[in-house]
């Protein structure tokens, strides 16, 4: 636990889980530039590339600005991981905006893929809470917009598993065959080092060592690895394969309304929580476009159908006031808030951290 980011998460979440009684009204901005140099006069193309993850190019979760912009052409490329997506941004993609997830901030900041976002011209900025808003900030400058936020923790079968008390069930021989893991790096250190009491910004060699041991030994328990939550997991979970399985919550309510017999843990470690971020390229000749975009992905229809079609929170906090069924009050954990008060929130580390850790990743995956 990162008391520094607990203490920021909770002014969210006093917010959030409690059915956000009130947002942030911060207005104004930063320069759209992220130099002193003058923008080009010449017409803007009518066009954008997003560089996103599999499902959000479904129109639901774009729909407003499809109905202002019938006449933009939007092409969609994908990652699957955010090293994915911070290595198609650093290769050259073409995208004018990108999607990835909290902890992924600065790489995008010093290797100057990114513009500043000004927020003066988003119609739709008074409704995000101002802690949402310092996610996406770096030395207090906007340089991403936060949209799409949840929890991760263990997804189990209450029919084959009694109640989950920690991470380490992930290790657990008794349901070899029967559990499913993220295919990712950072996520399983993230796992162990919760599971060990260790900070996962400060790891060793050795226990980095210790941990890919670890991960190489758990892999005949896995049914497989899953990359895609609603293509690869819930089937999986909602036809009884997978037993044990590391899931955002997305997943559970969809089971859950299902009535599929499931729950969703509070390990004693801590849940994790994660926060989406979209950034305009420092390369985009559709800047102003752009802002539009993200200032839609906003709109009150586009962030409910995150809620109702993805399950998974939206930054526009007047829209997660509006929340009133069940499913989705317990899949966020709204009439709970001492969940949130033991959540590990994701903290930004080093290039070199990662690196390590996705080195790591393709060793056990090559076992």
């Amino acid at each position: 636990m990162r008391v520094s980011a607990l203490t920021r998460f909770l002014g969210l979440s006093m917010a959030l889980g409690l059915i956000l009684a009130a947002c942030g009204t911060q207005g104004g901005g930063s320069p759209g530039a992220s130099s002193g140099g003058v923008e080009s006069q010449a017409p803007e193309p009518n066009e954008l590339a997003i560089l996103e993850w599999s499902g959000y190019e479904a129109e639901d979760f774009w729909t407003d600005f499809a109905q202002a912009h019938p006449d933009t052409e939007v092409t969609f490329e994908f990652g699957d991981t955010d090293a994915n997506i911070l290595a198609l941004m650093q290769g050259g993609s073409q995208a004018d905006v990108f999607h990835f997830y909290t902890g992924w901030q600065q790489f995008y900041v010093d290797a100057g893929l990114v513009r500043e976002i000004d927020t003066s011209k988003l119609s739709n900025w008074d409704a995000v809470p101002d802690a949402y808003k310092e996610l996406g900030q770096i030395d207090g400058k906007q340089y991403f917009l936060p949209w799409d936020w949840g929890f991760t923790s263990i997804l189990y079968n209450t029919e084959h598993v009694p109640e989950v008390t920690s991470w380490d069930v992930l290790m657990d021989p008794a349901y070899e065959g029967h559990v499913s893991m993220w295919n990712d790096g950072p996520a399983a250190v993230a796992v162990s080092s919760y599971i060990n009491g260790w900070d996962e910004t400060n790891l060793t060699d050795e226990q980095l060592a210790e941990i890919e041991a670890d991960w190489i030994a758990q892999k005949p328990l896995n049914a497989f690895y899953w990359s895609g939550e609603y293509t690869d997991l819930c089937p999986a979970v909602q036809d009884g394969t997978v037993w044990v399985a590391y899931a955002w919550q997305g997943c559970y309510a969809t089971a859950l309304a299902a009535g599929d017999p499931v729950a969703y843990a509070t390990p004693e470690e801590g849940r994790n929580s994660w926060f989406g971020l979209y950034g305009i390229s420092a390369d985009t000749d559709s800047y102003e476009l752009a802002l539009e975009f993200l200032d839609m992905k906003l709109a009150e229809t586009t962030c409910a159908n995150a809620v109702s079609l993805f399950y998974y929170g939206c930054a526009n906090g007047d829209v997660m006031a509006a929340i009133d069924d069940p499913v989705l009050i317990e899949a966020f954990a709204i009439n709970d808030p001492s969940i949130l008060e033991s959540t590990n929130f994701t903290p930004l580390v080093t290039e070199e951290q990662r690196t390590a850790w996705t080195a790591m990743w393709e060793r056990v995956q090559a076992e």
